[in-house]
């Protein structure tokens, strides 16, 4: 079959008024100068004195921080947390590192938590590219790993993850991630140079696929590592598409969604399943996989599976998130909409806004 290629013309990029796409030919460089920025900030407490980790967030923040606990999830020396909330849950004290990652420093939810992280004594970290956030950090002492202003937050998920995982690295919560980091940037290499609106659709993955997904509704699933990653493409779908998309985690919807299939009608050949694989998968759910495909496909319009590349679980995450971030910008070009603006978003906050005190809400 040949595949349509209005993703080459010379004019693909014109809808993308902010150049997300442009902007992803820099993710090396993205990369380079978080890293950097992390192993810079002076930490002032010793990582015996951490028992356990709080990572704050919402948004792009937040799934950075699943991205790596997922990716790191069996290298944890110590319980780490996502907390997405006004408020701290009961078992963060003065013992628990709280990680308050907001890209605009002035998400209300995260501010939220900075205040009663201080008001806790837990010894804290913020990363943020100023706002209120850093000016409240900054105040009372607080290590800030600074990130450039001006991005679109779901843009910034390399600034956002690669500090967590030098810090974590730093305090001790994982051992040992330099090679991870090494690999994981020869990852976004590679992914800028095969993935990138130069390469034709017939040679990039991430063209192929958003034609795929074109005037569909994924569904995307993931396991274990990957289980974030799908949240990530469900996410990167709705605000860069404009689109609808949904997922869920294997084994959990083997337990629940797995039934509603019965009941697709009308829905069923619009919807494409979208299996993010992991080659280290644990190899009950490698079966469950494939056992669910079985059961699923016949109520669906089609079924993909893509495998994660890469010898680390931070690399092979890296590898899916790169495709997705580039497939979900394609999939809106397709569609002949801007991926940039989120005015949905902009709408929900200003009304949140009128009724809040005048307390300022940012993206996350």
């Amino acid at each position: 079959m040949t595949v349509p290629k209005p993703l080459d013309q010379p004019d693909a990029l014109a809808l993308d008024s902010i150049g997300l796409v442009a902007d992803m030919a820099n993710s090396v460089a993205a990369f380079d100068a978080a890293r950097a920025g992390a192993e810079a900030v002076e930490i002032p407490w010793k990582p015996e004195a951490i028992r356990n980790v709080a990572i704050c967030g919402m948004g792009g923040s937040a799934i950075a921080a699943d991205l790596v606990a997922g990716a790191f999830r069996e290298r944890l020396r110590v319980p780490v947390g996502v907390v997405r909330d006004y408020y701290l849950p009961g078992w963060i004290s003065d013992d628990t590192l709280v990680i308050v990652s907001s890209y605009s420093g002035e998400t209300e939810e995260t501010l939220t938590a900075c205040m009663q992280a201080l008001e806790r004594g837990s010894p804290s970290i913020g990363i943020t590219s100023g706002g209120k956030l850093a000016g409240r950090y900054a105040d009372e002492g607080i290590p800030i790993v600074p990130l450039p202003p001006g991005l679109q937050p779901r843009a910034a998920i390399l600034r956002l993850l690669v500090p967590l995982v030098v810090m974590l690295d730093r305090m001790g919560v994982i051992a040992s991630a330099g090679a991870d980091l090494d690999e994981s940037r020869d990852m976004v290499s590679e992914s800028v140079a095969t993935l990138g609106p130069d390469v034709p659709s017939e040679d990039n993955g991430a063209k192929t696929l958003a034609h795929s997904l074109l005037n569909t509704v994924p569904i995307i699933w993931g396991a274990e590592a990957t289980s974030p990653v799908a949240q990530r493409w469900k996410c990167q779908i709705n605000e860069n598409a404009k689109a609808p998309a949904y997922w869920a985690s294997l084994p959990e919807l083997d337990h629940n969604e797995i039934c509603g299939f019965e009941g697709m009608g009308e829905f069923g050949p619009m919807a494409r399943l979208v299996m993010l694989r992991d080659p280290r998968h644990h190899r009950q759910v490698g079966r469950r996989f494939e056992l669910t495909r079985e059961i699923v496909e016949p109520a669906v319009g089609g079924v993909l599976e893509i495998t994660a590349d890469g010898n680390s679980p931070l690399a092979r995450v890296v590898d899916l998130i790169m495709l997705g971030d580039y497939m979900s910008l394609y999939l809106g070009l397709l569609r002949g909409v801007d991926p940039g603006p989120v005015e949905a978003i902009g709408r929900l906050k200003s009304g949140l806004s009128a009724t809040s005190n005048g307390q300022a809400l940012g993206p996350a």
